[in-house]
């Protein structure tokens, strides 16, 4: 919980336009924020956003009348780092497919669980963290840069592909935490396909890069960056 206390200053924008449902969550929200600044329509959200600074975003995915994805897709064009979550009532591939470019953090089916809120804001306050600091060290003196999307050991600089910078991010955000073939699977493999022998030729693949012990396998749960 020690990742959330650091939401206590800030703030976020919410774009829900059931007010019943969107009263229920504030409360929830309110708990571990500053400031929730609710919005029913996309021009409302539009001027918090030019008004006041926003730390996350939280918008339901489709509106009565507009679309959350379209409203996001305007963030997204002028920000790319501001956590966004996305709610949905739900489970629609068209959605999901549409959002997987949007870089969002998480995707929560309502009503939602207390306990799967409480991981979205984590992911949300880590990525925060994360965009705080340009480099951060992962281990043996090896860091990963958050700007250039590259690792750097001894003071020069180590490309990645899309994938290899993908985890390394994911790895950045759970350094003390497991990592499991589901977060996987949304972060670096963004909600596509994929094979648990795709999976562990991705990890063989790291560790010959990086060295046998860059990342621990932990028996039918997943990895972890130390033992």
């Amino acid at each position: 919980m020690n990742t959330l206390r650091q939401l206590k200053n800030k703030t976020i924008l919410f774009l829900e336009d059931n007010i019943e449902f969107a009263k229920n969550t504030i409360v929830l929200l309110d708990v571990f924020v500053k400031n929730v600044y609710h919005v029913t329509t996309i021009s409302e959200a539009q001027r918090v956003l030019g008004d006041v600074h926003v730390d996350i975003i939280v918008s339901d995915i489709k509106l009565k009348q507009e679309s959350g994805l379209d409203f996001i897709q305007k963030v997204r064009n002028k920000d790319k780092l501001t956590p966004i979550i996305i709610l949905s009532g739900h489970k629609d591939e068209d959605f999901l497919f549409r959002s997987i470019p949007l870089g969002l953090t998480a995707y929560l089916l309502k009503p939602i669980k207390y306990e799967e809120l409480i991981k979205a804001l984590e992911l949300c306050s880590q990525k925060i963290d994360l965009n705080q600091n340009k480099t951060i060290e992962l281990k043996d003196d090896l860091y990963f840069d958050t700007e250039t999307k590259t690792l750097v050991k001894d003071g020069k600089n180590i490309s990645l592909n899309k994938k290899e910078a993908l985890f390394m991010e994911l790895v950045s955000c759970n350094r003390e935490r497991l990592i499991t073939k589901e977060m996987i699977h949304s972060s670096v493999w963004e909600f596509k396909e994929m094979s648990d022998s795709a999976v562990t030729n991705f990890i063989l693949r790291i560790r010959r890069r990086f060295g046998k012990t860059f990342i621990y396998t932990i028996p039918d749960v997943g990895y972890r960056l130390k033992p």
